[in-house]
């Protein structure tokens, strides 16, 4: 019993060691300013985190990065979700060991139920960023409607399309907002905007985003009115997401049978045969 409880007691250790190493910041302050300038870079040349980078082969680093990126989360590297991983893995561990010594229980369910928990434990933090990638998108999905009709009123009005970013990214909010900002800080260090834009559709990978981007280099590179191109983008993105909520309602009524039926219909029938079972049994 001692020896379980040391075990279990290091488990937690070495998980809370493990996830508060995972959000200690591998930069410095200034350093954090200089990334942000830099269009939000990744750091691959910190030492602690190499160890942790062979849990993943280059491949799944790749993956693991775009992930990352897609998310939002460019303070994060895939050393760091290692650990993360690694830590909720731990507490999963630590949890069914400590459940099966206070039950006393140590037959195969309850080993099973203990290796469920550290698979639960740690497929958390993959299943976190893949929640954010997917509310990230949504938010930039909505927001771009907005931000094109921003652009569009400001260019038509006789601004630059760079001081026009300028003046939409005061105005934008939540990740298209610090999207845009990134790109005029690539802009400012010297990148041209069009590698700007097409960075910025890189690290979001979100469909609309790209479209326009591609269609705002093109205009550029043919000598296109702007104004008109970003109306016209607009104008789609909104038909887009009026054709994706029509779709998501015609979606609800297929979705509404299992409700239904686990839930309205047995009320309906007790309500029906209840009075006639409950006369049936008197007699």
């Amino acid at each position: 019993m001692p020896t379980i409880v040391f075990v279990i007691a290091g488990c937690f250790a070495l998980s809370a060691f493990m996830f508060a190493l995972s959000l200690i910041p591998s930069k410095s302050d200034i350093s954090k300013r200089l990334e942000e300038l830099e269009g939000m870079r990744w750091d691959e040349a910190d030492s602690r985190s190499r160890a942790f980078e062979r849990i993943f082969s280059e491949g799944q680093r790749g993956k693991l990065q775009q992930q990352l990126q897609e998310a939002g989360w460019y303070r994060v590297t895939p050393a760091k979700m290692g650990a993360r991983i690694v830590s909720g893995a731990g507490f999963g561990l630590a949890i069914g060991l400590a459940l099966c010594t206070y039950l006393e229980q140590w037959g195969n369910l309850f080993l099973m139920g203990t290796g469920l928990l550290v698979v639960c434990g740690a497929y958390l933090p993959l299943s976190q960023l893949k929640s954010a990638v997917k509310k990230r998108k949504l938010a930039i999905q909505r927001a771009l409607p907005d931000l094109l009709d921003m652009l569009g009123t400001t260019v038509q009005a006789g601004l630059a399309f760079n001081a026009a970013l300028q003046h939409a990214q005061e105005i934008a909010e939540g990740p298209l907002g610090e999207e845009v900002k990134a790109v005029l800080s690539e802009i400012r260090l010297g990148r041209s905007r069009a590698d700007a834009l097409k960075s910025m559709a890189g690290r979001v990978r979100q469909e609309q985003l790209s479209t326009t981007v591609t269609a705002i280099v093109q205009a550029e590179r043919l000598g296109s009115n702007l104004a008109k191109v970003l109306e016209e983008l607009s104008e789609e993105t909104r038909n887009r997401r009026m054709i994706r909520a029509e779709e998501i309602a015609n979606l609800m009524p297929t979705k509404m049978v299992i409700p239904m039926a686990l839930f309205m219909l047995p009320a309906l029938f007790v309500m029906i045969f209840g009075g006639v079972a409950a006369n049936y049994m008197s007699k």
